[in-house]
């Protein structure tokens, strides 16, 4: 348009939810800042945002070391703004420089540039993923490829993570050559081209086509029902004050679907004071212990009432969000799986939670069962109960130094030789204990079966020390896969009773492990 420079820059877009549009105005105007009122045919205003100078702190740390501090004189400033745009009945915030800090994740579409980029990029164009894994640990993973790649060259797996970014090559000319998506939507064009970029980006949002291209994702999905929503937090509510919902409850920093990257390096709960308590992890205690301390009780309101600051390796602070934001969560409601991550509640798609559910019942047992576990014993304690009967080796916590004593690794907790069937217990309370389980199967399988003889020569080792007399002879050479059974045993819940993402981890491990041959069992004791 006429008076736009040309020029091409980098723009990070945010489309803002219509009911938030007002609260965003109104907590930025209440700063003092002054908005720039943009020319027409634009709608809108640019705020610049006020930023004070500050000494570093390791300014001051090189100071001490200084024959005359006085003589070191540094400060910093950044410099920042954000531009509200009303473009076709939608308003949109484009950030510049630290500008996207004053925006708030509530006054957001967090799909929009998620959503524009994978209507935008072909799926065998992608260049980076970010994903956020629900499964395990919930964390986040990034991966960039060197060139683009198809999609299943990344390690996303549909049935483990919710990706959060995406970047690849443009198919949309008007967008330039890459297009990233998150929350924001990032691309690099010419200024003037601004008005078209929004035209064309406003029906790529509203459109499923990419579900088309990209069967591999979604399968967990934004619940957008208010009333869905008011219902799952009353359930949260109730199980924070009956205590239930702690035990099976994580904390991690939010996953924030931007562009702009958040290194944080330790956490403040409550007020940012001089001298206020850092922790470098987010834990259920350390909130629960926030709250006690203040003579409150967990609960979503409080949850949501208690900010969590973010600060950088200098203790500056990066972000911040509350502790609600911050809760991993699974929660089963009338037959239909939810999942609470980074303040977002989502529903497993159905087709994919019949699929897992059918496949998890199908998984065999044993040939050879085990003793009922008591409902109050640790791991090691019935693993030891259950190496005392006849026939059975045990072998839990007796670790396998491998790799030049680099590694180690658990072989199993118990071994039947008759049956040739390895046993490998867990309680399983939430999905992130589960994921132990899994991996410690997966990699006795690639061990154990390994043409490499180096594991099965320390494993003869484990057996002279441990139990003597016993063969070993089976170990001189590659075990075939199809003939030991490597059992999941569960202590006291089936797999229909297992958290939905540890469920979805079984299922996985069982059918990777028996598409290379392995016969694998699953035990409820």
């Amino acid at each position: 348009m006429l008076g736009m420079n040309d020029q091409k820059l980098p723009l990070s877009i945010y489309l803002l939810r219509p009911e938030r549009v007002d609260a965003f105005k109104q907590k930025l105007f209440n700063g003092g800042q002054l908005a720039l009122t943009l020319s027409k045919p634009l709608d809108g205003f640019v705020l610049p945002l006020k930023n004070k100078e500050n000494t570093p702190e390791w300014v001051t740390t090189l100071k001490s070391a200084l024959e005359i501090p006085g003589g070191l004189l540094l400060t910093s400033q950044s410099a920042g703004a954000l531009m509200f745009l009303n473009h076709a009945g939608k308003s949109f915030v484009l950030s510049f420089g630290y500008g996207w800090r004053k925006l708030e994740d509530e006054w957001l579409e967090r799909d929009f540039g998620r959503r524009v980029a994978l209507n935008s990029i072909d799926p065998d164009k992608v260049v980076e993923m970010q994903s956020e894994q629900v499964f395990a640990k919930w964390h986040r993973s990034s991966e960039r490829a060197p060139r683009a790649s198809r999609i299943d060259e990344f390690s996303v797996e549909s049935d483990r993570d919710l990706v959060a970014t995406v970047e690849g090559l443009s198919s949309v000319k008007l967008f330039g050559k890459i297009v990233r998506g998150g929350t924001n939507l990032h691309l690099e064009v010419p200024f003037a081209k601004l008005e078209s970029v929004l035209t064309k980006a406003i029906p790529l949002f509203a459109s499923q086509a990419y579900q088309n291209r990209w069967p591999e994702l979604d399968n967990v999905s934004p619940v957008k029902d208010q009333s869905l929503i008011d219902t799952l937090e009353a359930r949260l509510d109730a199980e924070l004050a009956a205590g239930t919902a702690q035990p099976k409850m994580v904390m991690f920093t939010p996953t924030y679907r931007r562009v702009e990257s958040v290194l944080v390096d330790s956490y403040v709960f409550g007020r940012l004071t001089d001298g206020a308590a850092t922790t470098p992890y987010l834990m259920i205690d350390s909130w629960t212990n926030f709250l006690a301390r203040k003579g409150r009780k967990p609960s979503v309101a409080e949850a949501r009432a208690t900010p969590i600051h973010l600060l950088g390796d200098a203790k500056e602070e990066m972000s911040t969000c509350d502790a609600f934001d911050c809760f991993g969560y699974e929660m089963g409601v009338d037959g239909r799986q939810y999942i609470l991550s980074s303040g977002v509640w989502y529903e497993v798609v159905v087709e994919f939670l019949k699929k897992i559910n059918n496949a998890a019942s199908t998984i065999a047992g044993p040939a050879v069962t085990l003793p009922a576990w008591d409902g109050s014993e640790s791991e090691p304690e019935y693993n030891l109960r259950c190496g005392k009967r006849p026939g059975f080796l045990h072998f839990d916590t007796k670790n396998i130094y491998y790799g030049g004593n680099q590694s180690k690794f658990e072989f199993c907790d118990l071994l039947h030789m008759k049956s040739k069937t390895l046993y490998f217990a867990k309680i399983a309370s939430k999905s992130s204990g589960m994921s132990h389980l899994v991996e410690q199967v997966r990699r006795t399988a690639e061990l154990l079966f390994s043409t490499d003889g180096t594991y099965r020569q320390e494993l003869i080792k484990i057996f002279k020390k441990q139990h003597k007399g016993e063969d070993t002879e089976w170990l001189k050479s590659k075990p075939r896969n199809s003939d030991w059974n490597l059992c999941l045993v569960s202590l006291g819940k089936s797999t229909a009773q297992l958290p939905f993402f540890a469920r979805c981890s079984v299922v996985k491990l069982y059918k990777d492990l028996r598409e290379r041959g392995h016969e694998v069992s699953f035990l409820k004791v």
